[in-house]
């Protein structure tokens, strides 16, 4: 017994060391409900009005923001609103939630309803027990506001080693890191108790790795809209492949939230996001291949899960079993742009949406396909959708009030003149609880570009089975071809009502299957010492005049947005950057004088997100713009932000010259070259 007792004890202290789990069996041999629990850091205050215990152990309530505006609210900081949200580790048997609120609770749902909980109300008080991990959300006295988000993660196993060289441990506490570009190979774990202000980023990566139970809050910056600011994604993957991003809590980020651009081979899981602020789209996937999202939450003030075509075309998306919360924009969205790079036969294909879950859709579409560009849209799925409450068409939504919409059409969002077509789509099992009666809407956009073999099957709107379009409120047009709609008897899985005789001592988990992880004592939010940054230099400005100052400016090309004329306006922030892959980029700026010249600087953007590249370029110069000569060879340059990611180019001699051409032909910090800004010193 002696042994046994030491035995238990030896495990427990390993697991404490490697924050796994190695708990004892019971004499039955089932393993009992092991509970880990984070401290949150000391910097965090709680959500006020509401305690929360799991176990029979408080756990700490965070305030999240959310948006309740169903309106596009312009470019300025938004008034946001607040819901109470915390997270836990569990493995086991039933496990008891017990809530208290500093008002009376009159009535309780606890969605998704598919887990058939009936809470226990007691006046400020419930108590419900859940028997999986999952993501719960509790409405009170049935409104969404001050809806409370539970997300219990299974608890974490081969947690790596920080002293791993390719590992950036984050341990618990609050932590500041103005980003962290991931280098290949890399695993950056984020522990649970941490809040981590940062944006992780990278492009051109193989093998890498995102995980842990913190979370990454974007809180400290402004929206991205704001003069100054930049777009800090808490996820930002471009061009790369082999990417698992798992576990981890995103909040309030100043834009998007976890974005993958020309990935591949991409797996994300357990994720939980919840966005508030300006374009704050949930998860997107531009112009990828083989991604799979799977058992993640969204709550999301823009579109909540959307695919876009922005360089190549987006093959092989799966999205399976996820809970959605549409505050505005979409909630299952492709489109709208759907060939901004202007490519050659562009393709949207293979994409499905498996077994999702709309717990609340405030504003526009369900379930869309917007192609205001010129690709082909096929082979979409989308199976086992419920919507929990249909309120879609508040705020400025105007006529975008759909369950389902496809659409090809012209928008603000196009970049085509021509339009493209939808083929081979197919709706089934979708069921919408409660809310309104929601239209629909199949419309092409003329004879040539059309929606084309559409099956919609076993389609149910608030308890009615939709056998026609007519039942369904559906709007067609004359350019849609082959649309099916019907009704099949399928075989519904019965979920059990979780309501077993139960006593007090029910899903209450012993300290000896306890983990509770500790915070440091802090007063402010830290930054980490290996991220501590050294005196960032600034070079010193040459002399004389830079003559290059709002002249006319022109490029071969131009990447979404970011176009010439801000690589001469005078601001370093904004910036030009060539078209995705299509070097050599070529910049030609005239001076509308003859200048004699004696320094170029090519300055990007300073702020450490703008992480160290190499650009290679050479530069030419001209009198005529016409007979151009070379003024500086081709070579590779470093951008660094050590050094204000400034380069200047000094000539050995003074050089008259009108235009000055520079021909990019690559960028390890990007698919195109940049400039944030041209100086040309006379």
């Amino acid at each position: 017994m002696r042994n046994n007792i030491k035995l238990i004890s030896l495990l427990f202290f390993i697991f404490v060391i490697f924050q796994g789990v190695n708990f004892a069996k019971t004499s039955e041999g089932s393993f009992e409900t092991k509970l880990v629990i984070y401290e949150a850091p000391k910097t965090m205050k709680p959500a006020m009005g509401i305690k929360v215990k799991v176990g029979g152990h408080e756990v700490f309530v965070y305030n999240v923001p959310v948006n309740p505006n169903r309106r596009w609210m312009g470019n300025n900081e938004i008034e946001l609103s607040s819901t109470p949200m915390c997270y836990f580790d569990f493995n086991g048997e039933s496990i008891k939630i017990e809530i208290t609120k500093d008002e009376e609770i009159k009535s309780c749902n606890i969605l998704p309803s598919s887990y058939n909980i009936i809470p226990k109300i007691n006046g400020k008080n419930i108590v419900f027990y859940i028997n999986e991990p999952g993501f719960y959300t509790v409405i009170f006295n049935d409104s969404p506001k001050g809806a409370l988000h539970i997300f219990a993660n299974p608890i974490e196993e081969n947690i790596p080693d920080k002293n791993d060289p390719n590992v950036i441990f984050i341990e618990p506490g609050e932590w500041t890191i103005d980003d962290i570009p991931l280098q290949r190979g890399q695993t950056i774990y984020i522990s649970g108790g941490a809040v981590l202000h940062t944006t992780i980023h990278g492009i051109f990566l193989n093998n890498i790795t995102i995980r842990g139970r913190g979370i990454i809050d974007g809180s400290i910056w402004k929206n991205w809209l704001t003069p100054g600011e930049i777009a800090r994604p808490p996820i930002n993957l471009r061009n790369s492949k082999g990417i698992t991003i798992e576990g981890v809590i995103l909040i309030n980020p100043n834009a998007w939230a976890l974005n993958l651009y020309e990935c591949e081979n991409t797996i994300i899981k357990n994720v939980k996001i919840i966005t508030s602020r300006q374009n704050g789209d949930g998860i997107t996937i531009q112009s990828s291949r083989n991604i799979h999202v799977s058992d993640s939450f969204v709550r999301s003030w823009d579109d909540s899960l959307v695919i876009k075509n922005y360089a190549g075309d987006s093959k092989f998306i799966n999205f399976n079993n996820i809970q959605i919360w549409t505050d505005l924009a979409q909630s299952m969205e492709i489109g709208y742009e759907t060939n901004k790079g202007m490519k050659e036969n562009p393709v949207i294909s293979d994409i499905s949406f498996r077994d999702i879950t709309v717990l609340y859709n405030f504003h526009k579409p369900v379930i869309s396909i917007h192609n205001s560009d010129n690709a082909l849209i096929k082979n979409i799925y989308y199976e086992n959708i419920i919507v929990e409450n249909a309120l879609m068409g508040e705020g400025d939504a105007g006529d975008n009030n759909q369950l389902i919409d496809f659409a090809i059409l012209s928008s603000q969002w196009s970049s085509t003149k021509e339009r493209g077509n939808i083929r081979n789509v197919y709706v089934n099992n979708v069921k919408v609880l409660r809310g309104k009666f929601p239209p629909s809407r199949i419309v092409g956009y003329d004879k040539d570009h059309t929606v084309e073999n559409v099956n919609i099957k076993n389609l149910v709107i608030l308890g009615k089975e939709i056998k026609s379009l007519e039942e369904g409120k559906f709007k067609i047009n004359p350019f849609v071809k082959n649309i099916n709609i019907s009704q099949e008897k399928i075989l519904v899985e019965k979920f059990p009502i979780f309501s077993k005789s139960i006593t007090e001592t029910d899903g209450i988990v012993s300290s000896e299957n306890l983990l509770i992880v500790k915070t440091p004592d802090q007063r402010e939010a830290q930054t980490p010492e290996k991220f501590k940054i050294i005196q960032v230099v600034v070079p010193e400005k040459p002399s004389g005049e830079n003559v290059a100052l709002r002249k006319p400016i022109s490029a071969s090309s131009y990447q979404d947005v970011y176009m010439p004329r801000y690589a001469v306006d005078g601001r370093i922030k904004s910036y030009w950057e060539g078209k995705s892959n299509t070097y050599p980029n070529i910049v030609t700026v005239d001076l509308q004088r003859e200048c004699d010249i004696h320094t170029i600087r090519i300055a990007l953007n300073p702020d450490k997100i703008w992480s160290k590249r190499i650009q290679t370029f050479e530069i030419r110069y001209s009198l005529d713009g016409e007979n151009y000569k070379v003024l500086v060879p081709r070579a590779d340059y470093v951008f660094d932000p050590l050094t204000s990611n400034i380069l200047d180019i000094k000539l050995p001699e003074r050089k008259r010259l009108r235009y000055i051409q520079i021909i990019f032909y690559a960028n390890t910090g990007a698919t195109g070259g940049q400039i944030g800004e041209l100086e040309i010193y006379e």
